[in-house]
């Protein structure tokens, strides 16, 4: 396979068998080929970290301590060529084959600048892993019942911003949705931030966009509710301001799925 125009960048505080499990995975079905640029961010870094790094020929960006997910991708990415980048945590494994792969990033790279798109969503829609409570929270306002009737009736705003998680219901989305969801080609489509929530996981971004945009206003956020009171983008970002912008989101067939192997205090 030849090589892509994308950065990797990931970020792996503590955890690190599922790292190792998660970069076996990359090497496995071709990610790693794809680019000669790759980063990762190390907070409270060992001996462990740096060695798979190195092994697995990523640049190691070292932090002595832990600065919150916000800090963290500051970092990472400030660090990062300009173009386009894949966002990556830890615990994301690769069940995709190589040639899918492959397929997946060039058009995912390409749809991105075709749609001046905020991110392309590359986590698994039908194997998304644990926790993914947007199937959940779907069913809760869109199932065809006499509650999820009620409820949407109730809350229309909440009912609206849940729409893209249909994205991970059905096949066909764009059936149930036809206003608000648009199928693009070989499986992916094109949905406003309105209907979608931001995720920091599996995402494509362009690294001046995602800097000047996504991590300014999370910087200028006084919301302070992740782990250990740190910032963490998601719970920023979860506000009418991402919505009212109506941002495009891309979502790609997916390629990653969620799989810690361990628990690191949260």
């Amino acid at each position: 396979m030849s090589k892509l125009q994308f950065s990797i960048g990931m970020i792996s505080w503590k955890g690190y068998d599922s790292l190792e499990n998660s970069l076996n995975s990359y090497e496995k079905n071709g990610l790693l080929s794809l680019t000669n640029k790759k980063f990762i961010c190390l907070p409270e870094y060992t001996n462990e970290g740096i060695k798979l790094a190195k092994y697995f020929k990523f640049k190691p960006i070292l932090l002595k301590e832990n600065i919150g997910v916000l800090g963290h991708l500051k970092k990472l990415v400030n660090n990062m060529p300009n173009g386009s980048i894949l966002l990556l945590e830890n615990d994301l494994e690769l069940i995709e084959n190589k040639e899918t792969t492959y397929n997946q990033i060039k058009i995912s790279i390409d749809l991105l600048y075709k749609y001046e798109a905020i991110q392309v969503r590359l986590r698994n829609r039908f194997n998304p892993g644990e926790p993914f409570v947007g199937i959940k929270k779907y069913k809760q306002f869109w199932s065809n019942n006499f509650l999820s009737n009620l409820k949407r009736i109730i809350r229309p705003v909440k009912a609206k911003k849940l729409i893209g998680n249909s994205m991970y219901v059905y096949e066909n989305p764009e059936k149930y949705h036809p206003d608000l969801i648009e199928k693009l080609h070989d499986g992916f489509f094109l949905v406003s931030s309105e209907i979608i929530n931001w995720t920091n996981q599996s995402i494509l971004v362009d690294r001046d966009k995602y800097l000047d945009i996504i991590i300014k206003k999370a910087d200028e956020s006084n919301i302070q509710r992740g782990p250990g009171g740190f910032k963490n983008v998601e719970m920023e970002l979860n506000i009418s301001w991402w919505r009212k912008k109506q941002f495009n989101v891309i979502v790609a067939p997916g390629l990653l799925t969620h799989k810690r192997l361990s628990y690191r205090g949260y």
